[in-house]
C-alpha cells in the first residue's frame, strides 16, 4: 500500500511540474490571437497556491472605452483560462494594470483611468484588492492622491517593509514614485524621481539598500535614462544614461532570488520588433548577457513584464504582434546565460 501511495504521489509531482507541461524554453498566447481587440500592457503574478494570473487592457466588442481582461493558469494546467473581465469602468478607460501580492499574500490590481479634460487626458491611479487570490474584489477606490499619474511598473517591498510605487505623468513627461509605510493604507507622493526626459519607471534595490531605477525615453541617443535614491525614494539623484538601447517604449527590471537581476526590453534604439530579455550580475551597473527572446520582423511587440516563480522559473508577458494577443515565454537564467 505505502509503496502504491508513493508512486502516486511520484506521478503527480512530475506531471504537474512546469518542466514535463513545456520543455525550457517555450512561448504561448494567452488567448488565440486576434479573439480581442488591441490587447495592450500585460502583468502577471504568481498566486500563493502556484496558479499564475494575468491581466491585461483591451477594448470590448461593444464599446471603445478599454477594460481590464484577465486569464489564470492553474497549477499543473498547460492552458490559460478563458479571459474575462476584471474590472470596467462606468465612464472611462482603463490602462496599464499592476499586480502585486504583499507581504501579507494581499493581491493588489493597480491602474490608471482616463478621462478627457478638454484636450488634455487625465489619468487617476486607482486600485482595489483581494484577500483571496483574485476570486473576489474589493471596492476601486483612489490610490492617494495621484491625478495626473499612470502606473507601469509593479511597487517593490524595500527591506524596511516600505512599499515603493513606480509612477509617471504624460504630462510633463516626468517619472516619479509613492511610497506606503503602512502596508498601503496610506500613500506619500509622488515623489519626483526624473522631469521631462523619462516615464514609465522601473525599479529594483541594490544590496547597498539604494534603489536603482531606468526609465523609457524616445529622445536622442535612445538609451535609457537611470537614477538612484539613498532613502528609500524620497530623494533622487545621479542621472546619466544607461547602455540599455530604448526606442521610447517601456521596460522592467525584477532582482531573482539569488540577487541577479534580469531586464526585459526592446533592446533597440528604433526597432520594436524584437523582446531582450538581459541579466546583470551587479545590481544593474552593466548587462553583459543580453538574449533576444520574441523576433518578428516588421512587427511590433512591446510592454513586458517579468516574474520569477517559487521554482526558479522566469516568465515574461507582453503584448503580441500589433497588440494581437498576450504572449507568455518561460525560461531559465542558465538558457540565458546560453548553458
Amino acid at each position: 500500500m505505502l509503496k502504491k501511495i508513493f508512486t502516486a504521489i511520484l506521478l503527480i509531482s512530475i506531471f504537474y511540474s512546469p518542466a514535463f507541461a513545456e520543455t525550457l524554453p517555450y512561448k504561448e498566447f494567452i488567448f488565440k490571437p486576434g479573439e480581442l481587440l488591441s490587447s495592450h500592457a500585460p502583468a502577471i503574478v504568481e498566486l500563493p497556491n502556484g496558479d499564475l494570473f494575468t491581466v491585461w487592457y483591451a477594448a470590448t466588442r461593444s464599446s471603445p472605452k478599454a477594460v481590464l481582461w484577465g486569464s489564470r493558469k492553474p497549477i499543473g494546467s498547460v492552458k490559460w483560462s478563458t479571459p474575462y473581465i476584471v474590472h470596467q469602468a462606468s465612464d472611462s478607460s482603463t490602462k496599464n494594470p499592476v499586480l502585486f501580492l504583499d507581504r501579507n499574500k494581499k493581491l493588489w490590481l493597480i491602474w490608471a483611468e482616463e478621462k478627457r479634460v478638454f484636450k488634455l487626458v487625465k489619468d487617476t491611479i486607482r486600485v482595489k484588492t483581494s484577500m483571496d487570490f483574485g476570486n473576489t474584489w474589493d471596492m476601486a477606490r483612489n490610490l492617494g492622491k495621484l491625478t495626473w499619474f499612470l502606473p507601469k511598473n509593479r511597487p517593490i517591498c524595500l527591506k524596511d517593509g516600505a512599499i515603493v510605487l513606480p509612477i509617471y505623468t504624460d504630462l510633463c513627461t516626468s517619472s516619479a514614485v509613492a511610497i506606503s509605510k503602512d502596508d498601503g493604507l496610506t500613500w506619500q507622493g509622488p515623489e519626483y524621481m526624473f522631469f521631462l526626459f523619462g516615464i514609465q519607471p522601473t525599479i529594483i534595490q541594490r544590496a547597498d539598500s539604494s534603489l536603482f531605477a531606468l526609465m523609457r525615453t524616445g529622445m536622442w541617443p535612445r538609451l535609457a535614462w537611470q537614477a538612484i535614491s539613498r532613502d528609500g525614494g524620497y530623494h533622487w539623484g545621479d542621472w546619466k544614461l544607461s547602455d540599455v538601447k530604448n526606442p521610447g517604449t517601456a521596460l522592467e527590471m525584477l532582482k531573482l532570488k539569488n540577487g541577479h537581476v534580469v531586464l526585459v526590453s526592446n533592446d533597440a534604439k528604433k526597432d520594436r520588433a524584437g523582446i531582450t530579455i538581459a541579466l546583470s550580475y551587479d545590481d544593474g551597473k552593466t548587462w553583459p548577457v543580453r538574449k533576444m527572446i520574441q523576433y518578428e520582423a516588421g512587427s511590433v511587440s512591446t510592454y513586458p513584464s517579468v516574474l520569477q516563480d517559487k521554482n526558479g522559473l522566469i516568465h515574461v508577458v507582453y503584448s503580441h504582434v500589433g497588440r494581437t494577443t498576450i504572449a507568455h515565454f518561460v525560461t531559465d537564467e542558465k538558457w540565458i546565460e546560453g548553458k
